[in-house]
């Protein structure tokens, strides 16, 4: 079991290196990462290990591998960019807020819609789940880490009470956008405590079951994300 435990924290050391020069251009689509021999040689680890790892970025959508050719880099749109390993290395390697700028754009398509339909189908449980989250955030507002947590709880709350399963799997993409966001935004605990009304009537429109005005709430708070994350310099546009 020991050796088993070490040989998967070798892959992952090697997914991550290689995810990360991937994410960050260092190997372009279309390029072959190094071969086997070569990553051994580098990394120190047997070819079963970079064979695991090469099967985790393949199922990530990174690379492909072919006969002759060795494994190849995939064109970006075929990156799995809902995976949370890509979410982070794509977070690590955004130098111009392109990531933070395209994570904003997704949850102003997608969080209204479900907050609209929380209000529609959340069960009494998940009511009370989005109210303990918001109440957990008006205790956290001194902490930007817990501020962070609960945020997030308060929203996959929302993605969970849609009754649309499709929803959930989002998660990921919402955990990087708030890291990202709220590190930018909310580096002093006031900001934290400007932001709370926002949260909360966003909850007590879901609680009263009006969806328009939940739709409403949602847009407004992520406008205001969206404002005070260009006021801080964040998601700034390529030139």
């Amino acid at each position: 079991m020991k050796i088993l435990t070490i040989r998967r924290n070798l892959c992952g050391q090697i997914v991550h290196d290689l995810g990360r020069q991937i994410l960050g251009g260092e190997i372009q689509p279309g390029q072959a990462i190094p071969n086997e021999s070569v990553l051994c040689e580098r990394m120190g680890v047997s070819r079963t290990v970079i064979r695991e790892a090469v099967k985790s970025l393949a199922a990530k959508g990174l690379v492909r591998s072919r006969a002759k050719l060795g494994t190849m880099v995939l064109p970006s749109d075929s990156w799995n960019f809902l995976d949370p390993d890509v979410l982070e290395w794509q977070a690590q390697t955004d130098v111009d807020g392109s990531l933070l700028r395209h994570l904003t754009q997704f949850r102003h398509g997608l969080e209204p819609a479900a907050a609209a339909f929380a209000a529609q189908c959340a069960s009494d449980d998940e009511l009370q789940a989005i109210r303990d989250a918001f109440q957990a955030m008006e205790g956290a507002v001194e902490s930007v880490e817990a501020f962070l947590a609960a945020d997030l709880r308060f929203h996959t709350s929302i993605l969970h009470a849609t009754g649309n399963p499709f929803f959930s799997p989002v998660a990921n993409v919402i955990r990087a956008a708030l890291k990202s966001s709220i590190r930018v935004t909310n580096r002093q605990s006031a900001e934290n405590r400007k932001s709370i009304p926002l949260h909360q009537a966003v909850m007590k429109a879901i609680w009263d079951r009006d969806s328009v005005a939940a739709d409403d709430a949602m847009r407004t708070l992520l406008s205001d994300a969206r404002a005070r994350i260009q006021k801080a310099g964040g998601g700034k546009r390529r030139r």
